[in-house]
């Protein structure tokens, strides 16, 4: 696997696996993880604008820039 690289560097259309989350936010880790975005799942990247639209699951949450920046993906 590849190293991981900000969610934000991901092609439009394109998966990858969530490898980490940057951060010592708690509350920021908790929403991310109550919106399905925890380490080692599939993730999906729609779009980037208006905001970083993202799937995981059957899930699709909207991320503003910052957050996309913490969340760390990798490619097979």
């Amino acid at each position: 696997m590849s190293d991981s690289f900000p969610l934000p560097d991901l092609k439009v259309g394109s998966k990858a696996i969530v490898a980490k989350i940057e951060t010592q936010d708690e509350g920021m880790i908790r929403h991310l993880m109550a919106m399905g975005v925890i380490q080692g799942v599939d993730i999906l990247l729609e779009s980037r604008f208006p905001s970083y639209v993202v799937q995981v699951g059957k899930s699709r949450a909207a991320l503003d820039k910052e957050t996309a920046q913490i969340i760390y993906v990798s490619q097979p």
